[in-house]
């Protein structure tokens, strides 16, 4: 057992911190939220009860009461970006590469303003990533179902209810490469709407070290999965063939893309297109 890298004296500075946290997301929490997404601390659900600002149920910061409403909004406002992003990962099902369909963001907390995109993340094959990203990308833009990667805003009547593909892994790249509490949160709790065979598993187990900053979160999370991950082999020549076709898409790709890249990061086996998430 991993333990957290800095343990807190007491269970009102874990409150304090969680809340501080998801008070920049205007987002008051349950008294079992603030259990599971403590921060660096394992603190037990009755010792994490005594807080004296609560309000209908939820726990938010000193003069902060008005955030209930305002999740309860919130929590409205992200029935319809489901029932899309449902629809979306169903028609995404189909493409033979797409392994999985998660989303991240605001949206995999019920927390979305009216206005806001639909963040995803979508897992490939090995090798496959950047011809499926092509596929992917010309069928949302056909369906009208696919924000412009060029405005510069997240919450808008020009990018409501769009999807934004702002995250692409493969198999051989479920490991995120930036480690901190923001990240960490993003990876525990990213929803999986398909799966097409353990990678919601794989890809939490790859990224064990979001234990360092949410412990009982992270260790909750292993908690829904009771099967061992599945592997799928290939024979060595087809995976020589799509690395290759995967290499030569991704060269053409990326000098398309290289004089409008900000702090994106991009490789063969991954491409993380969110340059307005916080700093790495």
């Amino acid at each position: 057992m991993v333990w957290p890298r800095r343990p807190l004296p007491n269970p009102e500075k874990s409150i304090l911190e969680t809340l501080s946290y998801s008070d920049k997301y205007d987002y008051p929490l349950t008294p079992f939220e603030i259990w599971f997404w403590q921060i660096s601390s394992t603190f037990p659900l009755n010792k994490l009860t005594s807080w004296p600002y609560i309000t209908a149920g939820l726990y938010h910061l000193k003069g902060r009461s008005n955030l209930v409403p305002i999740r309860k909004k919130r929590a409205l406002n992200s029935q319809n970006k489901w029932y899309i992003a449902e629809s979306v990962a169903r028609l995404l099902k189909k493409i033979p590469s797409v392994q999985a369909v998660f989303i991240t963001g605001s949206l995999s907390m019920n927390n979305c303003p009216e206005f806001d995109d639909i963040d995803m993340m979508l897992v490939t094959s090995p090798y496959t990533l950047w011809f499926t990203r092509p596929v992917t990308v010309m069928l949302l833009k056909f369906l009208k179902l696919r924000r412009d990667p060029y405005l510069p805003e997240h919450s808008s009547l020009r990018v409501n209810n769009k999807i934004c593909d702002n995250l692409w892994l493969d198999q051989n790249h479920l490991c995120v490469p930036a480690r901190n509490l923001y990240t960490a949160h993003e990876v525990l709790q990213a929803k999986c709407l398909f799966d097409r065979g353990g990678i919601h598993h794989q890809f939490i187990l790859q990224n064990s070290w979001a234990k360092n900053y949410l412990y009982v979160a992270y260790k909750e999370t292993l908690k829904q999965f009771n099967r061992p991950v599945v592997s799928n082999h290939r024979s060595n020549i087809l995976n020589v063939i799509l690395f290759a076709i995967n290499y030569l898409l991704f060269t053409i790709q990326y000098l398309h893309m290289r004089p409008r890249l900000t702090r994106e990061k991009i490789g063969l086996g991954y491409a993380f297109f969110h340059p307005d998430s916080p700093p790495v």
